[in-house]
């Protein structure tokens, strides 16, 4: 019935669809609570309930509390009743995640990109781990509600097609990965910016009881940040999916990719540590790389994360400045936008002192304003938020509103 609610268009569908978005938000949920909500009378929202415990979508969790008499029933969505698959896409890695409808991890593939992950090599790598996982925990094919993919790249919605891929080992992404995939497993495929993913993902698993503003910034191939405000999703122009990449921190900075001197980008993404680190090693200054390669324009992004992984000094000091002025951009964001809470994640949260450093700078800039409490937190998956993210996007397009577009 859930891969329904978006076809149907009747009053009573509508409804429905409305009971378990608020299920699945709010649950354990009474009656009482869902009445309150929605302005249905009891009845009515008793008997939708029931239609919807009779679809196995929800059911009671049993912990309703009592005040005096018999427990009130608290209605919970049931996890099991449909599986997605959430995908992320980039340059470094490409992940698959099997979920459940509480975005659960059930199962995981990776894949290390190199030079033969052309764009058809890497979604049939996608194609084929969905048919594993589906068979390796028994998950019937019925039961997959559809596949969400999350790419960091800017990318074309009508096209399916992934723009200006950025440092990708392999060519060939002037593929539709949307046709593509659709082709390849017969399964609804849906494509979106990976870090409004990441965020969407933290608030559905986190926080959307919590507060209805944050934000989650990323620095990784790019320095990224999504938004949600007032508990929606916040979907931006296609082609300024990484404007917070781009503001300025020093106008007489370091020239960016985009042209324009003292970006953000140009200091604390992962491709600004790596030329940093190859042009301080080729002034002399050691590290653990210099045996890793026979020339040092051969450092990759790899490398990178295996010597700040392995403490190599050069690495953490290049680490640290650059996670100083992501911290100046971050505070700069959080002035403009004022969220209560901020998330940190990407390929360099999980590693030593960027996040420590960026954060630290970022709250010393706040102290003008001691009255404004912003938490600034890592994120609680890492390495597999914008694959959950892409698989709510997913459940979201059955149950949800669309997103804002600004």
């Amino acid at each position: 019935m859930l891969n329904k609610f978006e076809e149907l268009s009747s009053p009573k569908a509508k409804n429905l669809k409305l009971l378990y978005s608020l299920v699945r938000k709010l649950g354990p949920v009474t009656i009482n609570t869902l009445a309150e909500h929605t302005g249905f009378k009891h009845v009515t929202c008793g008997r939708l309930l029931d239609e919807l415990v009779a679809e196995d979508l929800i059911y009671d969790s049993g912990i309703g509390k009592s005040s005096g008499g018999r427990k009130p029933l608290a209605y919970v969505i049931k996890p099991d009743a449909y599986n997605l698959i959430g995908v992320e896409i980039t340059s470094l890695y490409t992940t698959v995640l099997l979920l459940d409808l509480k975005l659960n991890i059930i199962g995981v593939k990776k894949l290390k990109m190199t030079t033969e992950c052309t764009g058809e090599y890497t979604l049939n790598y996608v194609a084929k781990c969905v048919e594993d996982l589906l068979a390796e925990h028994n998950v019937p094919r019925k039961k997959l509600l559809g596949i969400g993919i999350g790419v960091l790249d800017s990318f074309d919605p009508a096209m399916g097609v992934i723009s200006h891929p950025q440092l990708f080992p392999a060519g060939g992404w002037d593929i539709n990965i949307i046709e593509y995939l659709k082709h390849k497993t017969n399964t609804p495929v849906f494509l979106e910016n990976g870090t409004n993913l990441a965020a969407l993902a933290e608030y559905r698993m986190n926080f959307w009881k919590e507060t209805d503003n944050l934000v989650f910034v990323s620095s990784d191939i790019g320095i990224r940040c999504g938004t949600i405000f007032q508990g929606r999703l916040v979907s931006r122009k296609r082609d300024m999916d990484d404007t917070f990449g781009h503001i300025i921190i020093d106008i007489h900075g370091r020239r960016c990719s985009c042209g324009s001197y003292g970006c953000l980008q140009a200091y604390s993404s992962l491709p600004a540590i790596r030329d940093e680190m190859v042009r301080l090693m080729k002034r002399g200054k050691p590290s653990m790389l210099t045996t890793e390669v026979n020339d040092f324009e051969e450092i990759n992004l790899h490398h990178i994360l295996y010597a700040l992984e392995q403490n190599d000094a050069l690495c953490l000091e290049v680490v640290e400045d650059a996670a100083y002025y992501f911290g100046v951009g971050l505070s700069n964001l959080i002035f403009l936008l004022r969220p209560e809470i901020v998330i940190f994640g990407g390929t360099l949260v999980p590693k030593p002192r960027f996040f420590e450093v960026a954060a630290k700078t970022a709250q010393d800039r706040l102290k003008f304003y001691p009255d404004s409490h912003v938490q600034i937190i890592k994120s609680t998956e890492a390495y597999n938020i914008v694959a959950q993210g892409a698989g709510c996007m997913v459940l979201d397009y059955f149950t949800e509103e669309v997103p804002i577009p600004v």
